[in-house]
């Protein structure tokens, strides 16, 4: 029995520190070799390597360490729009941080409690802005190094505030920038059509294996890649990078989001439809009429994708084979029908494909809608609301400004200056919860101790060998190799990395010629153990942020969004001003809870009953939302474009579907009430609302008495609405039996 609780503790306890797996598959996994990941280590060892030649030929050994750390935490899978706004909004900030260091130094230099004061405002200030706008903005880390590293020397802050900064920046941002752009740049225009025509391939593959099942010659079944959640956020990045390399893009802003939109909703359409039906039904043979719909939306999803592969127009082919009439010979204004809504789907893609190329004609018919806030000319941040809103980062910003300055008054009592690692760790952890702050900081310590060994290493074996620069680049260059390969893995191990580059570079990079400070590597992790000591403390002293705690906030968040999609809307004309909002917004909280769950594990009983079940529940939800995200994406393209005319029901079915509308958004309230710890006796049931709906649309249309064709067109309208309640009770029930509390 005790070597089973052993071996279960050992489980867990891999699963905790190594998500899931023994540290073994865990190195296995996050270092194996893949194309992309390279192409990103080459970069990043050129960046490195160039930034200690630079610093060892121009004399600047420590700022060299410095900025080999700066340019290790940036993205290496930036294609060149990402890197050249990255470089420039970064160089932004540096100035900035110039500008705030010696006006702080000049203004209160001589007086140790007034630079305190105001160090403190101003890192608080950076790191709420940099939560904000989810940005590594390093105003923080840089402000720190120049004003709080040696509070004692006026003079020598200024100077280095003035060219050190500059330098450390500068070298950093500027080797990053060249690299990326000259090492195998990625265009984002390339990458953008490579991910439109990926969606287009997708749903042309989904029409010739329907084809295929119903018998048709010279068809295939192919298999398809479906999308992940957030490919659409992906897409809408990729055009804002191609829109700063090519004005021509952004000059047709609207159009080419307008498109992504729409292609998307085809690609999700047709992947519910894949989903669904029946292998029984996909054998049988279709009618003719129905065949031809299927065909030409077959070809006329091929002819897109290769219009949008070589940038040509096909409007006026498009227009020959989506000629209304075949539609017409297949569907019944009367019913709705999921060809009518692929049919009107892609005429709509065609048509901002014409418009791509005829911008004139739309920018002459295009007017920038008026803005209704024009007379509230405050900016947001003056007003209550805003700090309120955004509670959370503000006391994110001041409890780890507040352990900075706690660590530098602890360097300068101790009068132990090569420690002052301590302050920027304090900045470099702050992260969005105890989980997170927890495993950055076992990467920090891991990495800052390899890259002690490796210093040690490399004194030890190459160092007396060589005695140019040429024989510095060659002792190096394992290292600083990988130290690369490390950094380019993902989240989970790449800041492992960046501390190992850092913590070499710092000892190898310290003076020039030989070196003989061997105890630097030794002050350097004592330094971060102080900084990781400090925030630990104040972590639970001062607002402790369990991750699990926020996952379900953002779940929260998320699900009261969703709620909001019931909405009937009008026309298709809305999807961009209603829904891309919305669900730009829970892509992201849904992530970010996901994201959360994943840290949570490290926390303080973590392992526990009570947590382990709040942690399976939130999972479970957080599955469903996003599932129920698409699937209301679905039926509100199948509600615009099916063909129902929905004004012309009868009165009592309209008001059944309302009534389905508002009892799907109030349940899904009553999740987020469950999961905020609200105690509800009951919660809102929709499958009644969803049968009387089926049933008042059975007795009108005669949905019984049609042929199989139309029946099943119908049994897909209702599969649809019964896939949404069910995974919205499965969250309901999940909510109620996992005991939440807030």
């Amino acid at each position: 029995m005790s070597h089973h609780n052993k071996q279960n503790t050992s489980i867990h306890g891999q699963s905790r520190f190594w998500f899931g797996t023994g540290l073994a598959q865990f190195l296995a996994k996050e270092l194996q070799d893949f194309p992309g990941r390279r192409v990103a280590a080459v970069r990043l060892f050129a960046v490195t390597l160039i930034i200690a030649l630079v610093s060892q030929t121009l004399h600047v050994p420590a700022l060299g360490a410095l900025a080999i750390l700066i340019s290790l935490s940036y993205d290496a899978y930036a294609n060149a729009g990402q890197s050249l706004a990255f470089g420039l909004r970064q160089l932004f900030y540096l100035i900035v941080t110039v500008i705030m260091s010696v006006l702080t130094l000049m203004l209160a230099g001589n007086d140790g409690w007034l630079v305190l004061s105001l160090s403190f405002i101003i890192m608080a200030l950076a790191l709420f802005h940099a939560r904000l706008i989810a940005w590594p903005t390093g105003i923080a880390l840089w402000y720190s190094i120049a004003v709080l590293y040696s509070p004692s020397t006026t003079d020598a802050n200024i100077y280095q505030a003035l060219w050190n900064i500059p330098i450390i920046g500068g070298l950093g941002l500027g080797t990053w920038t060249l690299v990326h752009l000259s090492i195998k740049p990625q265009d984002p225009r390339q990458l953008l059509t490579a991910g439109i025509a990926a969606q287009l391939a997708s749903v042309e593959a989904i029409f010739s294996s329907r084809l295929a099942d119903a018998g048709v010659t010279g068809q295939q079944k192919t298999l398809h890649k479906a999308a992940g959640a957030g490919q659409f956020g992906k897409l809408q990045a990729l055009l804002g990078d191609a829109e700063l390399l090519y004005p021509s893009i952004r000059r047709q802003h609207d159009i080419y989001l307008n498109l992504l939109l729409e292609i998307d909703g085809l690609h999700q359409l047709a992947v519910w439809l894949d989903q669904s039906l029946e292998a029984d039904y996909r054998k049988q043979a279709m009618n003719p009429e129905k065949l031809r719909v299927y065909l030409a939306l077959q070809k006329a999803c091929s002819l897109v994708r290769l219009s949008v592969e070589e940038y040509r127009n096909v409007s006026e082919p498009i227009d020959v084979l989506l000629n209304n009439e075949i539609l017409h010979a297949y569907s019944r204004l009367s019913h709705p029908s999921v060809l009518t809504a692929f049919w009107q789907a892609l005429q709509s893609i065609a048509a901002l494909n014409s418009q791509m190329h005829h911008p004139d004609a739309y920018s002459s018919q295009h007017t920038e809608p008026e803005d209704e806030d024009t007379a509230n000319w405050r900016p947001a941040w003056l007003d209550y609301e805003f700090w309120a809103r955004h509670a959370d980062s503000l006391q994110f910003g001041i409890k780890f400004s507040l352990g900075a300055i706690l660590c530098m008054l602890i360097v300068q009592a101790l009068d132990w200056p090569d420690i002052n690692t301590a302050i920027p760790t304090c900045l470099v952890a702050a992260q969005t919860s105890l989980g997170a702050d927890y495993r950055l900081s076992l990467l920090r310590i891991s990495g800052a101790a390899i890259g002690g060994l490796c210093a040690y290493f490399y004194v030890l074996v190459f160092q007396s060998q060589f005695d140019t620069i040429i024989g510095f680049a060659l002792s190096t260059t394992p290292f600083w190799a990988l130290s690369a390969w490390i950094t380019a893995g993902s989240d989970r191990i790449a800041y492992l990395g960046r501390q190992l580059g850092f913590s070499f570079a710092l000892f190898v990079l310290h003076d020039f010629g030989p070196v003989t400070d061997l105890y630097l590597p030794r002050d350097r992790v004592i330094g971060i153990m102080l900084g990781l000591i400090v925030m630990g403390v104040l972590d639970y002293a001062l607002w402790p942020r369990r991750s699990v705690v926020l996952a379900r906030h953002h779940c929260i968040s998320a699900l009261r969004t969703l709620s909001k999609f019931t909405v009937r809307l009008p026309d298709i004309g809305h999807l961009m001003s209603y829904i891309l909002p919305l669900r730009l917004a829970a892509e992201k909280d849904l992530k970010t809870a996901q994201d959360l769950l994943a840290h949570a594990l490290l926390e303080p009983d973590a392992r526990s009953q009570t947590k382990t079940r709040e942690r399976a529940a939130l999972q479970t939800i957080i599955r469903d939302a996003n599932q129920l995200s698409a699937l209301l994406q679905v039926r509100k393209r199948y509600r615009l474009m099916s063909g129902q005319q929905f004004d012309t029901f009868p009165a009592e079915l309209q008001q059944h579907s309302r009534t389905l509308d508002s009892a799907l958004s109030l349940a899904l309230e009553q999740i987020a009430q469950i999961l905020d710890g609200e105690r509800l006796d009951r919660v809102k049931q929709t499958t009644e609302a969803q049968v009387q709906l089926k049933q008042s649309y059975i007795e009108h249309h005669g949905v019984d008495s049609l042929s199989a064709d139309w029946a099943l067109e119908w049994e897909l309208r209702f599969m649809l609405d019964e896939q949404i309640t069910a995974l919205i009770e499965n969250m309901q029930q999940t909510a109620l039996n996992s005991g939440l509390k807030s």
